[in-house]
């Protein structure tokens, strides 16, 4: 175990992460993604595991819409707002989990109340807020031998890691206690902490304090093609994810099938999500945009597949491939925001694009939940990467030119 720890601490430490300032961004990071699943695991158990089938479906509808709402405050309110304190940068990623954990710290006592939506609602906002502040100190915090696709990545890594670790630890909370409360508490420790690293990270995070007014009218739709191509990449194998997610849940549990075939299918959508972030920390930031504007095609064949010889393998495999390009998309779109944005509209600029990110989920999931059958399900699934093939083909085309 010590073993382990230590080469985890040496591969943080790598590259000049530790004088940089990415190590202790990378410590921040995990925290917060462990009190996320910790949270997930809880709401899941009580939301979608612990009731009827059909109540099931009205909740997770809920659930869909209260994820788009804290959008209609992220762009016109969070995203100017940081891009004014990005001087407190440190200040507002500790605010953001630290109100996290006591909201989630209240929720332990509201899993039966309708006091439940509102408190996850006031997560949900917190949690955007967060992940915009967090992209937006990347470019702060990268190494010089280190490009914004691999910092990105490491990010990724040690998010899914500390992520899969308290899930785990949330599911035998939850099955040994019964309730998801005591689960919903521990997360909330977890997320106190990351609060308290979070104040403790280089003073460089923030930027200077400087008379230039920040801009609050950056719009995605004039950003230059190598913005909206990986956008639009990232926002329709977003929708896949969703709509897959949602949509194997409810067929799973609709044909009461066996442990083993629903760990093989998450087994998939985890595996496909880590190599994916694998080779975008190892490879050249040029063949990761290669990959990224053909990775539409392989998940669109891999549903049609799936859709005409049904199996837990097939299924496996379209949230692996669709995980894998996911993974990489979103990359690519940080990096191209984090690279062709003004500093002063970062935090905008990554406000609307997490907003479309997420309403391509929520739009994905609401599909699933409406198509309970496994073929005509996947050929919907194969659809939805089509459709951004299909942009990305005319914005390479140079149908949307740059500033348009």
């Amino acid at each position: 175990m010590g073993a382990a720890a230590a080469r985890v601490r040496r591969a943080a430490h790598a590259d000049g992460a530790d004088h940089s300032g990415l190590a202790a961004l990378l410590s921040v990071h995990a925290l917060h993604s462990a009190g996320d699943a910790l949270i997930t695991v809880s709401l899941a158990g009580s939301l979608f595991f612990q009731v009827p089938l059909g109540e099931a479906r009205g909740r997770v509808v809920l659930y869909l819409l209260l994820t788009l709402l804290p959008f209609s405050f992220l762009v016109p309110v969070a995203g100017p707002l940081l891009d004014r304190f990005r001087h407190g940068r440190r200040n507002v990623l500790a605010l953001t989990c630290g109100v996290r954990g006591l909201v989630a710290w209240s929720m332990a006592g509201w899993l039966a109340s309708l006091a439940l939506y509102p408190a996850a609602l006031a997560v949900l906002v917190l949690s955007r807020a967060y992940g915009v502040a967090r992209s937006a100190a990347v470019a702060r915090v990268r190494p010089e031998r280190v490009t914004l696709v691999q910092a990105n990545a490491r990010l990724n890594i040690a998010s899914v890691a500390s992520a899969s670790v308290a899930a785990a630890i949330g599911a035998l909370l939850l099955t040994v206690t019964g309730s998801g409360a005591w689960t919903l508490r521990l997360g909330a420790l977890v997320l106190l902490v990351a609060a308290v690293a979070a104040v403790r990270l280089p003073d460089h995070v923030d930027e200077h304090r400087t008379d230039a007014p920040a801009s609050s009218a950056y719009r995605l739709r004039s950003a230059p093609a190598v913005v909206l191509r990986p956008l639009v990449a990232a926002v329709s194998l977003r929708a896949l994810a969703g709509m897959l997610t949602i949509f194997l849940a409810f067929l799973l549990r609709e044909r009461d099938v066996s442990g083993t075939t629903i760990a093989v299918v998450l087994s998939g959508a985890v595996v496909g999500q880590l190599l994916g972030t694998l080779a975008a920390s190892r490879l050249p930031e040029r063949v990761v945009t290669r990959i990224t504007l053909t990775s539409l095609v392989v998940p669109a064949a891999v549903c049609l597949i799936a859709a005409f010889s049904p199996s837990a393998l097939n299924a496996a495999l379209a949230a692996g491939v669709t995980g894998l390009g996911a993974s990489l998309a979103k990359f690519r779109l940080d990096a191209a925001l984090q690279t062709h944005v003004p500093a002063r509209s970062t935090s905008s600029a990554f406000a609307r694009s997490e907003t479309g990110l997420q309403l391509g989920w929520a739009v994905g999931g609401a599909v699933g939940v409406a198509v309970p059958y496994a073929g005509p399900g996947f050929v919907l699934a194969a659809l939805i990467p089509i459709a951004g093939l299909v942009v990305t083909a005319r914005l390479r085309r140079g149908v949307r030119r740059p500033g348009a």
